[in-house]
């Protein structure tokens, strides 16, 4: 499978004060790895390096795209971001429109993402009448229309309840399948890692350091989280 993100040797320090060093790894197409480590330890500030938000301080970052579109990244938040004053479907519009995406290709990209999210009844709703699940699956869908070739995903659904949040996780794997795209999502919490990442990203330390890098196929997940329970206590 071709590489879509190479990380080298990647360093990065906040007010001279460092925060991760000598973190290296690639994403493949397809693929989806979870970053897992303790809170505020540096695997939100890994998202924003890819998506070109930070710098490094030394190391490499290189993402390609795996989308005709030429849209690399898109980074989904813990909140969903919406603008309160347009309906589901106008804020979609607006981001195809920002991507130039021609008018004549809005629905047929909008229509399929929220039949598989269950929010074609919602398209005309407006954002302010969707609960805080509904409005993440809106979400995922808005950074999905532009057919990005990685999606990063900070946290996105820790204010959910667990119903809601393993729902969203499913509605997220379905997205993932029919889209195609590249995943490096951000979570503390480690039946998440396992349940959405192909590969999991293990960071601990001051600063923060690769401690393990694991695959999680059916066969290899109770040593996963063994392994992870063993790096870390979260």
């Amino acid at each position: 499978m071709a590489e879509i993100i190479r990380i080298e040797d990647l360093d990065f320090a906040y007010a001279g004060k460092p925060v991760l060093q000598q973190i290296s790894f690639t994403v493949t197409a397809g693929e989806a790895m979870v970053v897992l480590g303790p809170s505020g330890i540096g695997k939100s500030t890994i998202l924003r390096l890819i998506a070109g938000l930070l710098e490094p301080s030394s190391g490499t970052v290189s993402v390609s795209s795996s989308s005709d579109s030429g849209v690399n990244t898109r980074l989904v938040f813990q909140q969903p971001r919406l603008f309160p004053w347009m309906s589901v479907r106008k804020n979609l519009y607006f981001a195809l429109r920002a991507a130039k995406v021609p008018q004549d290709e809005w629905d047929q990209r909008v229509e399929p993402l929220m039949e598989q999210v269950g929010l074609m009844a919602e398209l005309d709703s407006a954002t302010s009448s969707l609960s805080i699940g509904m409005a993440q699956r809106v979400a995922l869908v808005r950074s999905l229309v532009c057919q990005p070739g990685v999606l990063l995903l900070d946290e996105p659904f820790s204010a959910l309840d667990p119903k809601r949040r393993k729902q969203l996780q499913q509605d997220l794997l379905k997205l993932v399948e029919f889209t195609g795209v590249s995943v490096v999502m951000v979570t503390h919490d480690i039946d998440e890692a396992l349940g959405i990442g192909d590969t999991i990203l293990v960071l601990d330390g001051q600063p923060a350091s690769v401690v393990c890098h694991l695959r999680t196929n059916e066969q290899e997940k109770k040593k996963a989280r063994e392994q992870i329970e063993k790096h870390l206590l979260l």
